[in-house]
């Protein structure tokens, strides 16, 4: 029946269209068919119409359900147009939508009220007309009102849940907003962080750079000590070879000498068989003369007769004789010549023994001072190469402690510029700590004059509410007095016993409110000081942490200052090392012009000693014996020097081979160094590219985001 009525309502009423619904109002039918009039009011029993009155009650409350939740939802719409028109000016046509959808919901509220008050007027005459029948006009309009109140209820239901959607779709772009934001933060900060550690790369670079000059210059100085040493070897290389020369001299000049003393020898020896001939000679002669004299006193005794007839044979004789006696007066002039010279060659011969003895001492001198020389100079030539092996030895050792002192300065270099960033976060941190501490301070006063007005405000309440509680018991009793005085007038008078109880209430929700406040009063005052003490505690901790990062910082700053007194004493090694390495080579320097000294001095003793040798003939044995000797020490002395040599040799090769190993080390390190730069610059542009594609896509997102969505 209600179907059939809907059905020509539509043919008969009217249409009120709205935006986005329309309203239709149905006159009342002036000639109702007999079968549509079966609807009496008789049929509407009292459980019928309680159970109409509470569907209409229950409307009109889902109806005020409905609107406040509508004007809770505009509230709630409007307090994120501000958040929205705050943080994000993009969403204006969401808002637009919304209030689109809001004023369609209005209209749809205003529609079902419109609704309602017609059912409350059709309602209200159905109380009225209690007693008589209904007419089928009046049942059709309130069955169409009553389907009309459903849609209408629908659409609203419907508007809500698309105003709903729309929240939500709302609320999820502000999320993707946030979110977006927050990832845009991320970014940001890691860009931050990835400039801060291109920073700190570029002053690891700086330090790599720094340390490859300090290599640089060690290497500088290694090879001036190679230089040094190759000069060195090569000085030792000379004077050996110009000890070589003297020796082969020296040989040289002793066989010259045995040559000039055999040949000395053998001219003496021709001479004594000549001077022994001569003195045979002279004997003969002497005799013979004798004899002669003797025989020519015999023939002149027992030839006097032949006296005459000899003359001439006397005369020849007497030549002869004459003669003869030339001659030995030649042969002993000869002789005393040759005694004198004999002497004289005595005397020079003992000269030049005592020349020779006084050589020879000198030379024994000499070469006890040369082989004391040697010596010397094999001790400080061995101790120059000990001291140069513990000087390569203790370069090498320098070096390497250099290098780990290098490492752990740069280790302590990155320590300290940690420590240092560390030491600025932390000092930053305290500066916020202390900010913190300031802003807790006035936070804490602010808290304590908050909690003080809050004291003041909860004992004031307080009075207030005792105050309030006497005059509401006073009113109370006042009321009670007046209620059970006037109670026949209470009877009588419901409406000011219903205004009663609602002061009573009043009253009642006063004092629970009162008493909520009180609660929420103590409450916020225990939270304040649970603040207070949590504060206090976060400033102990503070301070403690304060304590601690200072002894750190104190213990970092020892630290530092002990590596730079290593640093100081190294460079001092260094320096003494070089100033010894300087004396060394002065005393070098001094060996070498002692040597040449003695070597000129050996040169002017050996002419010396090749014009005193000249009559030296009993000592060559001695002389051969010591220049065997000495060609023995000389030898050992060259074989000795030979080993120096090859010793010294294998050093520099050694020192060589160090020095290759170390320049290719250096080059292993500065190539890893460069790989690494490399590496740390492909990993730089691929984050910069990263980065700039983030901001890309970030900024094709936003400008899609910004773009008018039409809805």
């Amino acid at each position: 029946m209600s179907m059939d009525t809907t059905r020509k309502g539509l043919h008969t009423g009217r249409f009120i269209q709205g935006p986005t619904h329309c309203l239709e109002i149905t006159p009342p039918l002036p000639d109702p068919e007999p079968e549509q009039s079966a609807l009496r009011l008789a049929d509407l029993t009292s459980e019928e119409e309680e159970g109409l009155h509470g569907q209409i009650s229950q409307y009109e409350r889902k109806i005020d359900s409905l609107l406040t939740e509508v004007s809770s939802l505009k509230n709630e719409v409007k307090l994120r147009k501000k958040e929205q028109l705050l943080e994000h000016t993009d969403s204006t046509q969401d808002t637009d939508a919304l209030h689109r959808k809001l004023t369609e919901a209005e209209v749809d509220g205003t529609a079902v009220a419109k609704q309602v008050s017609d059912l409350r007027e059709s309602v209200s005459k159905l109380c009225g007309a209690i007693g008589s029948r209904l007419s089928g006009s009046e049942s059709s309009v309130l069955a169409r009102q009553q389907e009309l109140l459903l849609q209408k209820l629908e659409a609203f239901e419907a508007t809500n849940r698309s105003l709903r959607q729309l929240l939500r779709e709302q609320r999820g772009s502000q999320m993707e907003s946030i979110q977006t934001s927050e990832q845009k933060d991320a970014l940001l900060k890691r860009l931050v962080d990835i400039e801060a550690e291109n920073a700190h790369l570029v002053v690891k670079l700086q330090d790599k750079e720094r340390e490859i000059n300090q290599l640089s210059k060690v290497i500088d100085s290694e090879k001036d000590n190679a230089k040094s040493t190759a000069d060195l070897s090569k000085s030792l290389e000379s004077t050996r070879a110009h000890l070589q020369r003297q020796l082969r001299i020296k040989e040289a000049e002793n066989n010259r000498l045995t040559v000039q003393i055999k040949n000395l020898e053998r001219a003496a020896n021709q001479q004594k068989a000549e001077m022994q001939h001569l003195t045979a000679q002279l004997v003969r002669l002497r005799q013979q003369a004798s004899a002669g004299r003797e025989a020519m006193k015999r023939a002149t005794r027992a030839q006097k007769q032949r006296a005459e007839r000899s003359e001439d044979t006397a005369g020849q004789l007497s030549v002869q004789l004459l003669d003869m006696e030339k001659q030995v007066v030649d042969a002993l002039s000869a002789a005393e010549t040759w005694q004198s010279r004999h002497a004289q060659e005595a005397k020079d011969k003992s000269k030049l023994e005592i020349e020779l003895s006084l050589l020879n001492s000198r030379i024994a001198e000499l070469t006890e001072q040369l082989q004391s020389s040697g010596n010397k100079g094999q001790a400080e030539r061995e101790a120059l190469l000990d001291h140069l092996h513990r000087l390569t030895t203790e370069s090498t050792a320098v070096k390497l402690e250099n290098q780990s002192l290098k490492a752990t300065a740069s280790a302590v270099e990155e320590k300290l510029a940690l420590s240092q960033s560390e030491l600025h976060q932390v000092k930053a941190s305290i500066q916020q700590y202390e900010s913190l501490l300031d802003s807790y301070k006035i936070q804490v006063g602010k808290t304590r004059a908050e909690a003080d007005e809050y004291h003041a405000q909860l004992a004031q309440a307080e009075r207030e509410a005792q105050a309030l509680r006497g005059e509401l018991e006073r009113e109370v009793e006042e009321v009670r007095r007046e209620l059970l005085g006037r109670l026949a007038e209470l009877e009588s008078l419901p409406e000011a016993l219903r205004r009663s109880k609602l002061q009573l209430q009043e009253a009642q929700d006063r004092e629970r409110s009162q008493d909520r406040r009180s609660m929420e009063l103590s409450t916020t005052l225990t939270d304040l000081r649970m603040k207070v003490e949590t504060q206090g505690s976060q400033v102990e901790l503070l301070r403690q942490n304060n304590k601690v990062l200072l002894e750190e910082k104190r213990q970092l700053q020892q630290r530092v200052e002990s590596l730079e007194r290593k640093l100081e004493e190294a460079s001092s090694q260094n320096s003494d090392l070089l100033v010894v390495i300087a004396k060394r080579e002065d005393t070098i320097h001094s060996n070498q012009l002692r040597l040449e000294e003695k070597t000129r001095e050996c040169l002017l003793l050996n002419r010396k000693l090749e014009e005193a040798l000249g009559d030296a003939r009993q000592q060559m044995s001695e002389t051969r014996g010591l220049a065997a000797t000495k060609e023995r020490s000389t030898q050992s002395k060259i074989l000795d020097l030979e080993t120096q040599l090859s010793r010294t040799t294998s050093e520099i090769n050694q020192l060589r081979r160090s020095k290759e190993e170390v320049e290719r080390r250096y080059h292993s390190r500065l190539q890893d160094v460069k790989d690494r730069l490399e590496q740390s610059d492909s990993t730089n542009r691929s984050l910069q590219n990263y980065v700039q594609f983030l901001k890309d896509s970030y900024a094709n997102v936003f400008g899609d985001l910004r773009a008018p969505s039409p809805i």
